[in-house]
């Protein structure tokens, strides 16, 4: 894997992502940390969207979440929310020094998974995806240092510039359409019917 910070020396390459895990813990959260974690299932004639992220590393970072733009949530920390989704294909759309992508075909009455994952960057972190099975999904939402938090829809964040949007969603299909198993796992993601 290629290591942005490699080139430098240790402890300054330490010191750059803590000062831009710092600056992004300073930015405002949209998300209410719930003390009980909900029933998982899907709404019928609707599907449910989890997305959890798996480890605390970066844990001072915000990545804020999208849906076709509209925002629908934040990770930060090691944390998992959920959202229902209208059937049919959708773009999911993680905001961070990258803009990761997801391409899912919604299904009435499936939930799907997708792993939120954290990289080093060079001024702040970098994310992606990858779809879960439910045994996995189960286990980290089990978890006591995973929390659960739901979007704060009297306090929304602002949707994904289109511009941004726009750009990330043809980059994604080129790759997709460049490299046909570089997206696989999330294009052919069937998810699952219950946790």
């Amino acid at each position: 894997m290629f290591c942005p910070f490699r080139c430098l020396p240790r402890s300054v390459a330490v010191l750059a992502f803590t000062i831009a895990a710092l600056g992004s813990a300073c930015g405002s959260s949209h998300m209410i940390q719930r003390e009980t974690k909900p029933a998982i299932s899907a709404q019928p004639g609707r599907a449910t969207l989890l997305i959890i992220r798996t480890t605390s590393f970066g844990w001072g970072i915000t990545m804020s979440d999208y849906l076709d733009g509209k925002m629908i949530g934040q990770t930060r920390g090691r944390c998992f929310f959920m959202t229902d989704v209208p059937l049919g294909p959708h773009y999911v759309v993680a905001d961070a020094e990258n803009k990761a992508v997801a391409k899912l075909n919604f299904q009435a009455g499936r939930i799907y998974a997708l792993s939120q994952g954290v990289y080093p960057g060079i001024w702040s972190a970098r994310t992606g995806f990858s779809a879960m099975t439910a045994a996995d999904a189960r286990k980290e939402m089990a978890d006591s240092s995973c929390d659960y938090r739901e979007y704060n829809t009297a306090k929304p964040g602002k949707d994904l510039d289109p511009k941004d949007y726009k750009e990330a969603v043809d980059d994604f299909e080129e790759e997709a359409k460049k490299e046909p198993g570089r997206h696989k796992d999330t294009l052919e993601y069937q998810g699952f019917d219950s946790l």
